[in-house]
């Protein structure tokens, strides 16, 4: 996976001048209804981390009010862990209404600036919305055996649907008027998908609003990236072992979280899943509930997961491991990144990337997800 995890801040932004001219201060009031909750609270959502900034009582007839100074940039009211409302705030006076049987119906009295995020949440959040909802009917119907024709009327309406919301984003964070708001167009796009694009917000921030945290960790994660990237493309240019289907897989010998070194040949006998992934890397995460539940399924049947993680912050994969549920001993790493010893090795051009390893030490097949993966296990553990 190229790419740095892009920011998606589906989100509410006001931002505009001083209240009265003169005051650096934001003053928030609002009325909430249909919540038992006796607070509220204000927090930072910072590129890094969630701040809290603000606490106040909500009085019996669901009003509220608080009062600040804090940095221009993207935040949300909190009413339990559950229920939030975003927005971007700035030295500016804002009037909320919230409801939270009726969350849609959110609205604000602040900045002109918020006219111009309401505008690019609901086209984002409309476009999310239509592509979420072809996704789900192509992969039920797939799944369905669904006709050719059928098929191939989905992807071509979820393929539509792709288009539309990556000219949103396109489009729209070339001609937003505020910096922030266009980083919230393209940061709904991936990093490596659109680098030159990412590039450009970063500049534009970095002239309008040098000072802000947002303009210095957006090119702190777009410079990581850079490096990830020509880690990844030297890694490429060094020669790979066969690993086509039928190969004896190449040997790795690396240490687990304890610096105990476990062979990848120690595993023969088994049927082993080689899985490459790294905790920074979202699609690996995304795939790994399947793996944890093709390993509960099938582990007394002789099966076992061999996961090599391209991660380089020790603390950062083994809070993954644990956080993931994945159970099984074998986790190693050498922690180098796209500098792994494994990258040249097995080819590896991006993760998550597998391969299916039958009891001989052999590969058997690559890349296997979801069904597939438990489809072929069910026909090499009869």
């Amino acid at each position: 996976m190229r790419k740095i995890a892009g920011l998606i801040l589906l989100i509410s932004i006001f931002s505009s001048c001083n209240l009265n001219g003169s005051s650096d201060k934001y003053f928030i009031e609002g009325t909430v209804k249909n919540s038992p909750a006796k607070s509220i609270i204000l927090e930072k959502l910072g590129l890094q981390k969630i701040t809290q900034i603000d606490t106040a009582k909500i009085d019996d007839k669901g009003f509220f009010k608080m009062s600040g100074v804090s940095e221009t940039g993207f935040y949300r009211v909190k009413l339990d862990d559950r229920t939030f409302f975003l927005f971007l705030l700035s030295p500016a006076k804002y009037k909320f209404d919230l409801d939270v049987m009726h969350p849609e119906s959110f609205s604000v009295t602040g900045p002109a600036e918020s006219d111009e995020f309401q505008r690019a949440y609901k086209a984002l959040g409309s476009a999310q919305k239509e592509f979420s909802t072809w996704n789900m009917a192509y992969r039920s119907y797939a799944q369905q055996g669904a006709s050719q024709d059928t098929m191939a009327f989905l992807q071509q309406q979820l393929q539509a649907a792709g288009t539309k919301m990556q000219a949103i984003v396109l489009d729209s964070a070339k001609t937003a008027k505020s910096p922030l708001v266009a980083m919230f167009y393209i940061t709904n796009a991936k990093l490596d998908q659109f680098p030159q694009q990412n590039l450009a917000i970063i500049e534009r921030m970095e002239k309008e609003i040098p000072n802000s945290s947002y303009t210095k960790d957006f090119r702190a994660m777009y410079n990581t990236y850079q490096q990830q990237a020509k880690m990844q493309s030297q890694a490429q240019q060094q020669p790979a072992a066969d690993v086509s289907v039928g190969k004896p897989a190449p040997e790795i010998a690396l240490n687990n979280p304890d610096g105990k070194e476990i062979k990848l040949s120690s595993l023969k006998g088994k049927v082993v899943l080689l899985d490459f992934w790294a905790s920074w890397c979202g699609p690996c995460r995304m795939e790994m509930p399947n793996v944890v539940a093709a390993y509960k399924k099938y582990k007394d049947k002789g099966f076992t997961v061999y996961s090599v993680s391209l991660d380089k912050d020790a603390a950062a994969w083994k809070n993954a491991i644990n956080a993931l549920g994945m159970t099984w001993e074998n986790h190693v790493s050498d922690l180098k990144w796209w500098q792994s010893s494994v990258v040249p090795e097995y080819g590896i051009q991006g993760i998550p990337m597998t391969f299916l390893i039958d009891r001989n030490g052999n590969i058997v097949a690559s890349n296997l997800r979801g069904p597939a993966l438990d489809e072929k296990l069910a026909e090499i553990l009869k």
